[in-house]
């Protein structure tokens, strides 16, 4: 099947792209000497985690427990969970993912670790701990400079073992241009070394001292002190990483596929795209640079001015543009992690053919 043969809305992703992506950030990492756990919410897939493995990742972080049990069946031994895990329910499925995989925690308080500290001493195994640092997006994860007083709270806690430090940049995101991005990465760069030094000092072994954005990895050029970097939208790229200057607009590996349903007027055209498929989304943390819900490919003039559910509104100047009804158009997303997860399955082109039917194995598996 031809692309334009697809019905429409669907997402497509090209699959040279994907694979140039994949390769980049592996060779990156086997550059700097520093292992590759990509960040899988972004393509909750099981045939991508299995591209990225192939291509030397060395485990994966996950959002989620359901997206962590899906990766190990698709073929992950090591995983990493980037957010604490309360609730008995959630507790009874770590300890059987323990049993499938090498898993790492993270936690950021002192009663985030006491829970999984007793559920471990109960199953009599000792669960890898990592603590998450903040270093300026201000959401999980405890200041560099605090990091030991949580460890000193902790340490005594005989069914948790803490391997080191973690952070997320993702402050990144509020960034306008290149300098800002620079300037995230670096904030990123220094918490975690300090954070890892400073629980050294205190007798920690620090194999974990993980950081990790698809922008400040790619901005970093000495990763000393640095294990694991852990970036996620690299897959794909979007229209925010287009706008921080992290990767040309041809770099961008995802698409929707749309349709024109109607031109009511010249200079407005309706889409069989909406919020269900685009997302109301102008990025994780907010760009002043996003405008509208993507871009139009080839027709970067045309503003995607509004989403209800089920279509969009393009607004362009029809005397620079010309658009028809039936026509067929291809948008790069806002942010592609929240896009994936609204459909089903992918269909993977190559040469302009449908080469590969994507499933989007952990999608809606937010538990």
């Amino acid at each position: 099947m031809k692309r334009g043969e697809l019905d429409t809305p669907c997402l497509v992703v090209e699959l040279d792209k994907l694979e140039e992506n994949i390769k980049e950030m592996s060779d990156l990492a086997k550059e700097h000497e520093v292992e590759l756990w990509p960040m899988i919410k972004t393509h909750k897939s099981k045939y991508i985690v299995q591209q990225q493995l192939k291509m030397g990742a060395k485990g994966v972080l996950t959002a989620k427990l359901g997206e962590a049990e899906k990766m190990v069946e698709a073929g992950a031994e090591r995983v990493m969970l980037a957010y604490p895990i309360m609730g008995d329910k959630k507790l009874d499925r770590l300890v059987d993912l323990t049993k499938k995989a090498e898993v790492y925690c993270s936690v950021d308080s002192l009663e985030a670790a006491q829970m999984i500290n007793d559920r471990a001493l109960k199953e009599g195994i000792v669960l890898n701990t990592i603590i998450i640092v903040d270093s300026g997006l201000q959401r999980l994860g405890v200041r560099p400079e605090n990091v030991l007083n949580l460890y000193n709270n902790i340490k005594h806690l005989k069914g948790i073992n803490v391997v080191g430090v973690a952070t997320h940049g993702g402050h990144v995101y509020g960034a306008v241009d290149v300098e800002g991005v620079k300037k995230a990465a670096q904030e990123e760069l220094e918490a975690i070394i300090l954070a890892s030094k400073i629980l050294k000092e205190a007798g920690v072994d620090c194999r974990i001292a993980a950081i990790g954005s698809t922008p400040t990895v790619k901005e970093i050029q000495d990763f000393k002190d640095i294990k694991q970097i852990r970036p996620g939208n690299y897959v794909f790229y979007d229209a925010v990483q287009v706008a921080l200057g992290v990767v040309p607009l041809e770099r961008c590996s995802l698409k929707v596929l749309a349709t024109i349903l109607s031109i009511p007027e010249a200079g407005r055209a309706i889409m069989d795209a909406g919020s269900k498929i685009l997302c109301l989304d102008a990025g994780a943390h907010g760009n002043n640079n996003i405008k509208g819900y993507g871009i139009v490919l080839g027709m970067e003039d045309v503003l995607i001015k509004g989403l209800s559910e089920e279509l969009g509104k393009l607004v362009y100047d029809p005397e620079k543009v010309q658009l028809k009804v039936g026509q067929q158009v291809e948008i790069i997303p806002n942010h592609a992690c929240t896009v994936v997860n609204m459909v089903d399955y992918i269909y993977g082109i190559r040469n302009d053919e449908v080469e590969e039917i994507i499933e989007v194995t952990a999608r809606g598996l937010f538990h």
